[in-house]
This record gives C-alpha cells, structure tokens and sequence, in this order.
C-alpha cells in the first residue's frame, strides 16, 4: 500500500514538532513538507528521525494527500486557502478561530474533506460523545462547571476543547446567554441551566479539562489531563488517514473515532 503524503504546518511549535518526528517514525506516512513561517528562525534547518530526513520550510510544494495543522487561527486560513485549491484534505488541531474564520472553514469543507479537533486526543473525543446523554439523564436540577487548566504561554481562553464541551452541553445550540464565563462581582442567583467556564494559566500544564455536575447533595466530575503531547500526535495521525480519500464535509474527532 502506497504511503499518504502528510504535511504538517506548524512543525516547530509544541505539538507540531511532536507530531513531525511521530509522522516521520509512522510506515503509514510519507512527510512530504514540515511546514512553518518566514519569521521561524527554525524555518530552513532539517529535522532526521531514523532514515528519514525532512526541511522546515514556508512552502507547500508537490504532492500532498493531508495537511495536518497546529499552527494558530491565522495560519489555519493562509494553509486552508493551499489546501482549497489544490483538492487536499486537512486535520486541524489548531484553536482560537473566530466566527468569521469558523465560517470559512465550514464553507470549504463542501470542497475538501476537513476535520474540526480542538483536541485531538481519543479521550476527548470520547469524552464529547458521552457527556450531552449525561446531561439529558441528569437534567437541569445539576449545575454544569468547566474548569480548563494550561500552560502561560497558551495564547486563547477558553479552551477550544472547552468551547467544544460546552457545544456537546448545550441541548438546542449554543446562546451566550446560558453561558458564563468567569464570575465577578454580585453576580446573584445561578440561574437555571446555565454552563460556568473557567480558564486557569499557569506553568507548563500540558491540558486538563474538568466538568462537574452538582446537584442536591451530590457532585459528579469528570476529568480529563493530558500526560504527553504525544497524546495528541497519535489523534492527529489517526484522523489524517482516516480521512484521506473521504468527501468533502465537515468532520470531528468523533467521526474517526466511528
């Protein structure tokens, strides 16, 4: 079997270099570009894992079958625009996408097959597939808290991984309204079904999402942490061939995992 040409954008930052050298290590794959900006003083330089050997550069030429990206939001739209004209599907594990961006994505997933993870780790995703029923069999007698933890230099809050939790929380869609994040002040009465989300920097954590379900005398947690960033390289690779060769649409973690 032919191996899938994979390019990773966003090579040399904290997850993307973990998923190069995974890539480069994985028989599925062929790494036919590590992919980051003129501005990385990285950009240029070579990067070997066992017998094979790859430059960091700006450009994206060849053949590609899947991009992956951890870049950031606006890197995301400079490779979607690559990706879009050339027929080459992406797995994004890149955050902080606003509206407007989010929309763009949705548009050109009619044209090229797009999976949407703001974590990429198979516990996550898991985690997003089970907690809306936990919700319906609770009800809205328990209060929902969301409580992301990461490191300083991560640069959006909240969390896209708790943006999505609070999408799969959410039972018509979501409304700002049933929505608070952060508390301050005389903030009254908590009312009735709404969602708290918090975002915690400090350190080097890696990530760790906690949702806590409270009601009359009792509290259910749920907790996910993130040991490695490896964690999310093997999501990411997983996701990159299961969607090579799929139709254009628009596609999550849950998906790959079936």
């Amino acid at each position: 079997m032919a191996k899938l040409k994979l390019a990773i954008a966003g090579a040399t930052g904290r997850v993307g270099r973990v998923t190069l050298e995974a890539a480069l290590a994985d028989e599925r794959f062929q790494v036919v570009a590590a992919l980051s900006t003129n501005e990385d003083a990285n950009c240029g330089q070579h990067l070997r894992v066992g017998s094979q050997d790859v430059a960091i550069t700006s450009a994206l030429t060849g053949d590609c079958d899947v991009l992956i990206d951890f870049s950031n939001a606006s890197g995301t739209m400079a490779w979607l625009d690559v990706c879009r004209e050339r027929g080459i599907a992406m797995v994004i594990g890149a955050t902080g996408h606003d509206e407007s961006q989010l929309a763009k994505l949705r548009d050109a997933s009619q044209e090229i097959p797009i999976v949407k993870a703001p974590n990429c780790s198979t516990g996550v995703a898991a985690l997003l597939g089970m907690i809306g029923k936990l919700r319906e069999v609770l009800g809205d007698e328990y209060d929902i808290e969301i409580v992301e933890t990461h490191h300083r230099n991560k640069v959006d809050a909240p969390s896209g991984t708790a943006l999505a939790l609070r999408d799969a929380l959410s039972k018509e869609g979501v409304d700002d309204r049933d929505v608070v994040y952060g508390r301050k002040g005389q903030t009254g009465a908590r009312p009735r079904g709404q969602i708290g989300i918090h975002a915690v920097r400090m350190g080097d954590v890696i990530g760790r999402h906690e949702i806590q379900f409270s009601g009359c005398g009792e509290t259910l947690t749920l907790c996910h942490e993130v040991h490695s960033r490896h964690t999310f390289a093997v999501g990411a690779l997983r996701a990159a061939s299961w969607i090579a060769g799929k139709s254009p649409s628009w596609y999550a973690m849950t998906d790959v995992l079936g």
